[in-house]
């Protein structure tokens, strides 16, 4: 029985722009419709590989802290761009509030973690501009994610932790690089909300999109967030392999 939602992604999964994105967001709600206690990692502009890395470094701690076994919870990730990244730096404390940004999680040594992405890159930020200036290239990225995903996705079940994961929007390239493909092949598309690679129609941002309002930094609002998580809450309780405690009342 599954007793406690992790979720991790951007803002899009921690609810940036809503008034109340500890009760409003996608995840508080549907880990309320499931009748599960839900554990939000998100951060505002944050990359998948910070994603990854959050989840791994702080899962046993959640586990401990929430007194249950691994197998009672179900990770949800949410993918978001690849253009994203980040590098540790023990001198600068990259600030936990921006007024456009939002927050970001009150993890140990969180504000060490320097968010890499063009929205940095844009306000002049020298290491976002060196890294996609020099680094960055779309098959790389491609390849990466792909791997990060594969040993996320190997990690939590080697410790019998369910994890199932959905896209913030359309982040993935059309076609897919030719050296990404075999990886991507080696996912399990089953745990995939929608299929991989995914519709529009079944990522976070296109799904609601001209349907519900945005707020100014391009964030679905509380209908936006509630729309997604009835369908997240659907593909989640048709599911035979998990058991959530409000899953008869859910189908009555």
């Amino acid at each position: 029985m599954t007793r406690l939602l992790v979720v991790n992604g951007c803002s899009f999964a921690r609810g940036a722009e809503l008034a109340r994105p500890e009760r409003e967001s996608w995840p508080a709600v549907l880990a309320a419709e499931l009748g599960i206690d839900v554990v939000n990692l998100a951060c505002d502009g944050g990359s998948n590989r910070r994603a990854v890395r959050t989840t791994v470094q702080h899962l046993a701690a959640i586990r401990a802290a929430h007194r249950l076994e691994y197998d009672q919870i179900l990770f949800l990730g949410m993918w978001t761009a690849l253009s994203r990244n980040e590098y540790y730096d023990s001198g600068i404390e990259d600030g936990p509030v921006r007024p456009d940004l939002g927050v970001r999680p009150a993890l140990p040594e969180e504000l060490h973690w320097q968010r890499v992405a063009d929205w940095k890159a844009a306000e002049g930020d020298k290491p976002s501009k060196a890294y996609l200036r020099h680094l960055f290239s779309t098959t790389g990225e491609t390849v990466n994610f792909f791997v990060d995903w594969l040993l996320l996705e190997h990690h939590l079940a080697g410790r019998g932790v369910p994890s199932r994961f959905a896209f913030a929007w359309e982040i993935l390239p059309d076609p897919i690089p030719a050296e990404a493909v075999p990886l991507m092949r080696a996912l399990r598309a089953d745990l995939v909300f929608g299929q991989l690679p995914p519709r529009p129609q079944d990522t976070f941002r296109e799904m609601v999109f001209g349907r519900v309002p945005f707020g100014d930094w391009d964030h679905p609002l509380r209908e936006g967030h509630r729309h997604f998580a009835d369908a997240m809450r659907t593909w989640l309780t048709t599911d035979e392999r998990l058991c959530f405690p409000l899953a008869d009342r859910l189908h009555r």
